[in-house]
């Protein structure tokens, strides 16, 4: 199965036990705004908690603020697969957002990489 390993580990009893492990689709978005931030923040707190709410294939949605740089956000969304990030993108959440944005002038310059999770675990280890 694509995006799945599996696994064997021993227990602490002596038992084998199997385990699968399914990939994620992880989402990186920095965000350069210009506004009134706090107000910004608070958008971006808004946006984060209705995704999740609202969206069953959106597993994470992580959000944190630059210390030496008060206008640069960091945000990760963890989903269950690529296909739950395009029923995201396609959603009303993000465009709701941005109309939020827009409508109080606002602005919001974002670059964002995705991709599917790698299973690099080191043998005999278990990931998370």
């Amino acid at each position: 199965m694509v995006g799945c390993s599996q696994s064997y580990v021993v227990n602490s009893v002596g038992y084998l036990l199997q385990y699968t492990s399914t990939m994620s689709y992880i989402v990186h978005v920095t965000a350069v705004v210009k506004g009134d931030l706090e107000r910004i923040e608070a958008l971006i707190n808004d946006y984060r908690y209705n995704c999740l709410q609202n969206q069953p294939g959106m597993k994470s949605f992580f959000v944190c603020r630059s210390l030496d740089q008060p206008n640069v956000f960091l945000y990760t969304q963890v989903f269950k697969d690529a296909d739950a990030h395009k029923v995201h993108i396609e959603g009303e959440d993000p465009k709701t957002f941005f109309a939020k944005m827009e409508a109080e002038n606002f602005h919001f310059q974002g670059r964002w990489m995705a991709g599917q999770e790698i299973d690099s675990v080191p043998s005999g280890h278990l990931l998370n």
